[in-house]
């Protein structure tokens, strides 16, 4: 029987060849290998600090205007951090050789893995019918009170998690046979046709089916908008929403460009007409970069994304600021500054660089750019 190992691991370790061993001795030079890792570091880094901001940055500017879409990105910041934590087990097992989170772990991560990307998917799809309302009918989208409309993005993390509950029996972990390290595999408690049968669902409801409607639905989007360009319908809030459909039509665009090869190499190992490495292990790492990719496009095509981003970072340079000038102000109260001519001119200085700043703060305020 052919041992799988679990999610992003293959990635790493090389496992899922139809072999009990998987170290790196086998076949793995030491340049792949720290190829492989410095890539993985680079990814992880990005997609946690990018989708963290994304997640802050939507929660601001919900507060300020409660849109839909700000939770649509929400939800698929989530999926893709909740995808690269999860990713972590995997890393460290590409060092240690051990699977590190015994059996609960490994049934947990299969079930969260297979729930995050489901939700990605299922987001877009929702996303590409909000769209398609909006565009097509703005009295309509404006109806629908956005309490119904979060209801939606619930639904489909409730949804994804139940369609994931067959991994929580279906990923188990056994003992290597060479060196009896753990690994974590999902055909041993319903053997290769339950985990082909599973995957082939999934493949088809979860993956090819989502991926026509959305193609449709952004066929219609485009051909509206186009409509209203050739009638020279276009207003400013227009040629806003017309950039925001851009955007989102290059995330589903990226979302399939990484997630396809992953599937289809997927279907072709698990029913044993494929069971090289090098590919296998490619598009693993290439689905974790559309974790690191999604963030970086809301700032590219987002001005709205871009200014918030950049006032949380001069929120916390201010932070830093006032707490040097909070520390300073201390040590002058107790006597460690003399009181000499020079020392009342740094005063004079810092207070006339203050009122400047001040100044400038309000003419910001009053004069926005």
């Amino acid at each position: 029987m052919n041992m799988e190992p679990n999610g992003t691991e293959a990635a790493f370790t090389g496992k899922g060849n139809g072999t009990r061993s998987g170290s790196l001795d086998e076949g793995f030079p030491l340049v792949l290998v720290i190829f492989y890792s410095l890539l993985y570091i680079g990814i992880y880094i990005v997609a946690i600090a990018g989708n963290v901001m994304a997640l802050l940055t939507c929660f601001k500017n919900y507060r300020i205007t409660t849109s839909i879409l700000l939770v649509y990105i929400a939800s698929l910041a989530s999926a893709d951090l909740l995808f690269i934590l999860l990713s972590t087990f995997d890393y460290v097992y590409f060092f240690t050789k051990n699977w590190p989170g015994g059996n609960a772990g490994c049934k947990l991560q299969g079930f969260l893995i297979e729930t995050s990307y489901s939700a990605s998917i299922l987001t877009l799809v929702a996303i590409s019918y909000e769209r398609l309302r909006s565009v097509a009918s703005k009295t309509l989208a404006r109806k629908q009170r956005i309490e119904r409309r979060t209801i939606i993005t619930k639904a489909i993390w409730v949804f994804s998690a139940v369609i994931s509950v067959p991994l929580l029996y279906g990923y188990s972990v056994i003992p290597e046979e060479m060196t009896g390290n753990s690994l974590c595999v999902n055909n041993v408690s319903w053997g290769d046709k339950g985990r082909q049968l599973y995957y082939s669902c999934q493949a088809v409801f979860i993956y090819l089916v989502p991926l026509f409607f959305m193609i449709w639905a952004h066929y219609r989007i485009f051909r509206v908008l186009k409509v209203h360009t050739q009638k020279k319908m276009i207003s400013s809030v227009e040629s806003k929403q017309r950039k925001i459909t851009h955007m989102l039509a290059v995330v589903t665009l990226i979302f399939f460009v990484c997630w396809s090869p992953f599937i289809v190499v997927r279907a072709l190992r698990y029913f044993y007409a494929y069971e090289g490495l090098e590919l296998w292990k490619l598009t693993q790492l290439v689905i974790l970069l559309n974790s690191a990719v999604n963030p970086v496009l809301y700032c590219f095509y987002s001005g709205q994304f871009r200014s918030a981003f950049k006032d949380m970072i001069r929120c916390q340079w201010k932070l830093n600021l006032r707490k040097l000038s909070t520390r300073g102000s201390r040590r002058h109260r107790d006597g460690l500054h003399s009181y000499s001519p020079n020392s009342f001119a740094d005063k004079s200085e810092a207070d006339h660089s203050s009122s400047s700043w001040n100044k400038l703060e309000t003419l910001k305020i009053n004069n926005p750019v």
